[in-house]
């Protein structure tokens, strides 16, 4: 168990059952478990995780379009899935398989208050603007800052798919520019979508960090969450209520980043957003 869930005394699979009841949790595909393994191994390598991704045509091809989308901003095309280990090195590598793993496995039928597309180019906004503070405020953790912002709301799908129109009517006021959603499902739940998706990172034995920029996207000081993944939180889905004066708000007063350069890193992400969301949908 994650030590920051032992700190807190939170048990993560009764506390999943607990919201989701008997819903079974979307399981990885092999190659996806396969890499994970492979990357913790000892004997593990670039050239055999590369080997375990070629065997899977699917999500070589997935990885390379992610390298080279406009999100990642390389001056040269990766070609090869060695080459993109390589250029990418072992976490980074693990960050992008695990995103698309995640995304393959989580519902997407459109129900009350949800919609795949609106929901995946929100998330594909957040994790292109999250780069962008990342590397004005700490660029050690961009690539944790493009997977945690990428995922933050990955419970959201499965909210919907274990409580219907419940939890429906809860992300349809805040499409709307009703409060918080993380204030409402409190209210409604007991808990946040950001708590139940570190308790699936828990579940599915993800990076510990990873799972704690997950579940502190909404500014739980008890958990270690990069500034950039908390800016970014900010960002709704809905057109007409973006989220975009509590984004500058946050970031100027919490980080002191000026509202111009708040208004060009986020211009610049959604441009970006656009390429990468089509890889997410």
């Amino acid at each position: 168990m994650f030590a920051f869930l032992k700190k807190k005394k939170i048990d993560p699979r009764a506390a999943l059952k607990g919201v989701l009841g008997e819903y079974d949790l979307p399981s990885f595909s092999a190659v996806v478990l396969d890499v994970m393994r492979e990357i913790r191994s000892e004997r593990g390598s670039a050239a055999s995780v590369a080997r375990i991704l070629q065997g899977d045509p699917g999500m070589s091809v997935r990885l390379l379009k992610l390298v080279n989308s406009a999100a990642f901003g390389s001056s040269r095309k990766t070609e090869s899935v060695q080459q993109a280990v390589a250029m990418l090195g072992m976490a980074q590598v693990e960050s992008l398989v695990l995103s698309i793993g995640i995304q393959t496995a989580l519902p997407t039928s459109p129900a009350p208050g949800f919609d795949a597309k609106r929901f995946w180019r929100a998330a594909a906004r957040r994790a292109s603007a999250a780069q962008g503070f990342a590397a004005l405020l700490h660029p050690a953790t961009r690539s944790q800052s493009f997977t945690a912002s990428l995922l933050q709301d990955m419970a959201v799908p499965m909210l919907v798919d274990s409580r219907g129109r419940e939890y429906g009517r809860l992300l349809e006021a805040w499409h709307l520019g009703g409060e918080s959603l993380e204030i409402a499902e409190k209210q409604e739940l007991g808990c946040h979508h950001g708590e139940v998706a570190s308790w699936l990172c828990n579940e599915w034995e993800l990076p510990e960090n990873l799972a704690e920029a997950i579940g502190g996207h909404h500014g739980d000081p008890s958990m270690a969450c990069p500034p950039a993944v908390r800016i970014v939180a900010h960002l709704r889905e809905e057109e007409g209520h973006l989220g975009l004066e509590e984004l500058v708000s946050v970031a100027r007063g919490d980080f002191g980043v000026g509202s111009e350069v708040c208004q060009d890193v986020v211009s610049a992400a959604f441009e970006r957003a656009d390429e990468l969301a089509k890889l997410f949908v």
